[in-house]
């Protein structure tokens, strides 16, 4: 990703970021509470997802292993 096109994305999500503040509306205890709402009812869907995502690369690695300890014998008893 180019310096440029990261900087234009940046900048769309303040924009975006930016438009959602003025839809929220409020004080800026209101929105602050908003937030930490939003952060608490995400936050542990996250972890669950990278928990997930962290159990698939554990078996990815461990199967990857197993095989190449596999193809390793194999090329011994070929004598490679």
């Amino acid at each position: 990703m180019s310096n440029g096109n990261l900087q234009v994305r940046v900048k769309a999500v303040q924009q975006d970021f930016e438009s959602l503040l003025k839809l929220l509306g409020g004080t800026p205890d209101q929105r602050e509470r908003f937030w930490e709402i939003w952060k608490g009812l995400t936050t542990p869907q996250i972890v669950a997802l990278l928990e997930a995502q962290l159990a698939q690369v554990s078996t990815n690695v461990q199967s990857t292993t197993t095989l190449l300890k596999t193809i390793h014998g194999s090329a011994k008893e070929l004598g490679a």
